[in-house]
C-alpha cells in the first residue's frame, strides 16, 4: 500500500524534473546534436527560433553561429529561421556577426550564401561583420575577410559609431593580414575617427607600425605605377589625333590610321603619308593628355 501511497506523488516530481522542450533545444544546439535539434523542431515547430532573453534574447541560429555547427544552421535555414527577416539579439547583432567574430568561416560562409542581405548590417555600436572580423585578429576570421569584401566592396570604407574604420579595428588588434586585405580593397589610411586618429595611431608596436608605413608605401607605388600606365595609354590613343583643315570655308576632318594601318613613306624618314593633302591654311594637330593629379 506504501507504493500506492507515494505513486502520485512521484508522478508530480517526474513531471516537474522534466525539462522543457525549449531549454533541450537550446542544449541541443550547444552541444552540436543536429539529430535531436530535427526532432524537436518536428515536435514543437513554433519553438524554431526560440529567443533565450535570460542571455541577449539569442535565437537558435545565433546559438547555432557561436557553436559553428553547419549542419544545424543549415537545418534552421531549411525549417524557415529567418524567412521573415534578420533575427538579432539584444546588441542588435545577426547570426553572421557572432559567426564572424568567433572565427567559424564555414558557418559563416553558410550564413552569407543563405542571407547575403545580412552582410552590411551593423550591431548597436555600428559594427558590421567585416569590421569584427578586423578586430578579431585570429586568422580563421580574416579569411573571411575577401568573402564579405567580394559581395559588399563599400564595406572597407563603413564606419562605426566612433567614426572608426574596419582599418583602425585591424591596426587597433594587430591584425597585420587584414590590414593588408584592407588596403588592397582599397581602404583609406589617412581616415580619421571622431577622435581624430588615423590607423596608424593604433599600432600595438612599433614593428606593426613600420610594417604598417609600408604597406601603405607599397601600395601608394602600386597606385604611381598604375597611373602611369593607364597615362601611357592615354598617350597612345592621343597619337591616332585628326587633322583638321580649312577647305573653302569647311573643316574637312581626317583623323590617322592605327600604327598597323599607317602608310610609310621611306623617303620620310618613318614620316606620315596623308593621301594626297598638303598642308593648307588653319592646319593644325590636336593633342592633348590629360595629366593625373597627385595622391597625397
Amino acid at each position: 500500500m506504501n507504493h500506492l501511497i507515494h505513486s502520485p506523488a512521484n508522478s508530480s516530481n517526474k513531471r516537474h524534473n522534466r525539462i522543457d522542450p525549449s531549454t533541450r533545444l537550446r542544449r541541443a544546439i550547444q552541444l552540436n546534436d543536429p539529430v535531436l535539434v530535427a526532432r524537436l523542431i518536428r515536435l514543437h515547430p513554433t519553438l524554431l527560433s526560440n529567443p533565450d532573453f535570460a542571455h541577449k534574447s539569442n535565437t537558435s541560429l545565433h546559438l547555432a553561429a557561436l557553436t559553428g555547427c553547419v549542419p544545424i544552421i543549415s537545418l534552421l535555414v531549411a525549417a524557415g529561421h529567418e524567412r521573415a527577416e534578420i533575427s538579432r539579439n539584444a546588441l542588435q547583432e545577426t547570426p553572421l556577426m557572432l559567426a564572424a567574430r568567433e572565427g567559424h568561416v564555414p558557418a559563416a560562409r553558410a550564413l552569407v550564401e543563405a542571407f547575403p542581405r545580412c552582410v552590411a548590417m551593423v550591431d548597436a555600436k555600428g559594427l558590421d561583420a567585416l569590421a569584427l572580423c578586423a578586430q578579431s585578429g585570429n586568422g580563421e576570421s580574416t579569411s573571411l575577410i575577401p568573402v564579405l569584401l567580394a559581395l559588399e566592396p563599400g564595406l572597407a570604407h563603413t564606419r562605426d559609431a566612433d567614426g572608426n574604420t574596419p582599418l583602425h579595428h585591424a591596426s587597433a588588434a594587430g591584425n597585420l593580414s587584414a590590414l593588408r586585405l584592407l588596403l588592397s580593397a582599397g581602404a583609406n589610411p589617412l581616415a580619421k575617427n571622431d577622435c581624430d586618429w588615423t590607423p596608424l595611431a593604433y599600432s600595438q608596436t612599433v614593428a606593426a607600425e613600420v610594417y604598417f608605413k609600408n604597406l601603405v608605401a607599397e601600395f601608394e607605388r602600386r597606385k604611381v605605377e598604375g597611373m602611369r600606365v593607364g597615362e601611357e595609354r592615354e598617350r597612345q590613343r592621343a597619337a591616332g589625333v585628326r587633322l583638321v583643315a580649312e577647305d573653302g570655308g569647311q573643316q574637312v576632318h581626317e583623323e590617322i590610321p592605327e600604327m598597323g594601318s599607317r602608310q610609310w613613306s621611306p623617303g620620310d624618314r618613318g614620316g606620315i603619308v596623308v593621301k594626297d593633302r598638303r598642308p593648307e591654311r588653319g592646319l593644325g594637330i590636336e593633342g592633348l593628355r590629360m595629366r593625373a593629379g597627385s595622391t597625397d
